[in-house]
């Protein structure tokens, strides 16, 4: 038998089979530090009260019969799309780099019924990846290890996508009148976004390209964007299935491109061996034309080239360059794309969370601006953090410099320790406003003080693009003079402190928003 199995039976066994829709997630053992963590998850249909809580507890530290430092941690498991595809995105980027790299998520639909229904609709080479290693079988282990759900898993063969003549004729009709923008590529980041792409070869390319330079080593999948240059058509033998008269194996010329992709950080080159249907479009090619290509790097006469599989006309935002945008048409992130909250919260197991229903019927994102100055008719925001709160749960975080029109004066650096240096190739605020309105949109704003401050800064920055945060905001600064009388100070620090909340590196964004999080959830 399972011995996850046996440990939740012997729960049961000792609690009258109270919690049989308990589930061990995991147990890690720190025999350096001494330290046991167990987690477990339940579905979010049922409910375990904190004197349960205490009770598994005692049984556990019972069953272990070690002297451990012993944590446990009891969690609902939310059985929601948007989750379960981020599981899965997860599961392919630690497990199968290839898939994950080459599969367009688009292509995933998970419908959220009795039985968790998730349908992949694969390209050929991912169709037979996918049956050749069993990753259904695999997948389904993974959910099952994180979901109180039972899951199916089906493919089928996606049919390839019809040419669109009708971009062709028009990229015909303006191929002489077509101007890009320069990039302007001087960032310390690996990859950056894209504008405006429209497929030539292949379908549209969702990931995001990779400097150049940043290419010491081969990959089954990688994106490059740049200016195309050098394009030769050249010709090689390939061997056919047809003989001729004298039974000689048919020898034909096969067509392919050489071409160079260069950006502001260095160049590849790279090819394409087109069939009938892409050959043509190669001709619709010009040096100059800023391109995205996706494809295999490899590696020959010692220097990195790719093979091309698909093609995209595109945009490289020049990070100087600010236009004012539709809100209604902010579909994705072009400059700054929020990560998954990866650090644990330490939470003691008899702590009670006290969330409402409210709390965890609604989503919120608590936020922060570093800025070099606090008048926001004269100062600028230089540094944006953002956590979305989900259910009572930490979900994302959004972070990023911000580059000012001017001078970060040296009193707003010895308070945010933030300098002109570090935010030389961030981008502005008129850039990444639309990536922070569509992170936020939905849900409620939550600051510290942020009503007279943070949103005033807010206001200011969309305006300027046509944007409007019409979201409502909550202030845990008000929240916390409601709620904690008599105390000498109301800062974030001083609330922090009295609530039993560690607050490090004070004044970086994210920082304060972390504490600011915390403070909102234990108050509301």
């Amino acid at each position: 038998m399972d011995k996850k199995k046996i440990f939740i039976e012997y729960i049961n066994e000792k609690t009258s089979n109270k919690f049989t829709f308990l589930k061990l997630k995991n147990i890690f053992y720190d025999t350096q530090k001494n330290h046991c963590k167990i987690d477990f998850i339940y579905p979010s249909s049922n409910e375990i009260t904190e004197e349960d809580r205490k009770k598994i507890f005692e049984i556990i530290k019972n069953y272990i019969k070690l002297d451990v430092e012993l944590k446990v941690e009891i969690n609902k498991s939310y059985v929601e799309s948007d989750l379960i595809a981020k599981q899965i995105a997860r599961f392919f980027e630690i497990n199968h780099k290839f898939f994950f790299s080459s599969f367009d998520f688009k292509n995933l639909n998970i419908l959220c019924e009795e039985i968790v229904k998730i349908h992949f609709n694969l390209e050929s080479k991912l169709y037979d990846f996918f049956k050749q290693f069993n990753i259904d079988k695999k997948l389904l282990e993974y959910l099952d290890k994180n979901f109180c759900a039972e899951f199916e898993i089906s493919t089928n063969l996606a049919e390839e996508k019809a040419y669109n003549d009708d971009f062709l004729f028009s990229r015909i009709k303006s191929i002489e009148e077509k101007s890009d923008l320069d990039a302007l590529i001087s960032t310390s980041q690996d990859k950056y976004f894209l504008l405006d792409k429209k497929p030539l070869v292949g379908d549209e390319i969702t990931f995001n390209p990779r400097y150049i330079r940043t290419i010491t080593r081969q990959f089954d999948s990688c994106v490059v964007a740049g200016k195309i240059s050098n394009i030769s058509e050249r010709t090689y033998k390939k061997k056919t299935k047809k003989t001729d008269k004298n039974g000689e194996v048919i020898v034909e010329d096969k067509p392919f491109f050489n071409f160079q992709i260069k950006d502001d950080t260095g160049s590849i080159k790279g090819v394409i061996f087109p069939n009938k249907a892409v050959y043509h479009k190669m001709h619709l090619l010009k040096d100059g034309d800023t391109i995205a290509v996706q494809g295999r790097i490899g590696k020959f006469n010692d220097n990195f080239d790719i093979m091309a599989g698909k093609i995209s006309f595109c945009t490289i935002p020049n990070k100087n360059d600010a236009v004012v945008v539709d809100q209604n048409l902010i579909a994705d992130y072009r400059f700054v794309r929020p990560q998954n909250y990866l650090i644990e919260r330490q939470q003691s197991l008899f702590e009670e969370k006290h969330l409402s229903a409210e709390i965890l019927n609604n989503s919120y994102v608590v936020y922060d601006f570093e800025t070099t100055g606090i008048d926001f008719n004269t100062e600028e925001i230089i540094e944006i953090g953002a956590l979305k709160i989900v259910g009572g749960e930490y979900r994302e975080v959004f972070t990023t410099l911000v580059k000012p029109s001017k001078h970060i004066p040296e009193g707003a650096t010895k308070v945010n320790k933030i300098t002109d240096e570090m935010v030389a190739n961030s981008p502005s605020i008129s850039q990444v406003i639309g990536d922070f309105y569509l992170f936020c949109k939905g849900s409620q704003l939550v600051g510290f003080n942020n009503i007279f401050f943070d949103k005033q800064f807010l206001d200011k920055a969309s305006a300027k693009v046509g944007i409007n945060f019409d979201n409502p905001q909550l202030d845990a600064f008000s929240l916390a003079k409601q709620k904690l009388k008599g105390l000498n100070h109301y800062n974030l620090s001083s609330v922090a402190k009295h609530l039993n909340i560690n607050l490090t590196d004070a004044h970086r964004a994210l920082s304060d928003v972390i504490a600011t999080a915390e403070v909102f959830l234990k108050l509301y």
